[in-house]
Order: structure tokens, then C-alpha cells, then sequence
């Protein structure tokens, strides 16, 4: 994993479960510490949506103009 990190600049995993949920627990208790502790994944988060950190110029929300925005809920 962390010859990924190095090689791809990839800054998160994709998981799917392997046999249990408990993977996943395992997964970010044990190896994100470790490669924390490493210096190999990050520590702290930026604050926003995903929509906010791929389009910082835009807004948190769909344009209204957009086809998707006529099925918001909030």
C-alpha cells in the first residue's frame, strides 16, 4: 500500500468487504494508524462536500439550471 501511495499519489482506498464488517474496522484501526504513523496517508481532512474540494469555485449544491437539482430534498 504504501508503494501505491508513493508511486500513484493516491490519497484514499477504495474497500470492499472481504468476509466480514469487521474488515472494515480492522482496515481503519489498524492500517491507516500504521500508515499514518508512517507519514504515508494523511491526518487531517479538509472541511466541505466532495462537491466543494472537486469544484472549488462552485457551491456545496447542484445549479439550479441542472436536472438533478428538481429532485433535491433539503
Amino acid at each position: 500500500m504504501e508503494s501505491w501511495i508513493e508511486e500513484t499519489g493516491l490519497d484514499g482506498f477504495n474497500l470492499t468487504r472481504i468476509v466480514t464488517p469487521e474488515s472494515y474496522e480492522d482496515f481503519i484501526d489498524l492500517v491507516i494508524p500504521e500508515l499514518q504513523r508512517r507519514g504515508s496517508y494523511k491526518t487531517a481532512y479538509q472541511d466541505g462536500s466532495l462537491r466543494k474540494k472537486l469544484f472549488p469555485q462552485g457551491t456545496d449544491r447542484l445549479p439550479q439550471r441542472h436536472a438533478g437539482a428538481a429532485h433535491r430534498h433539503i
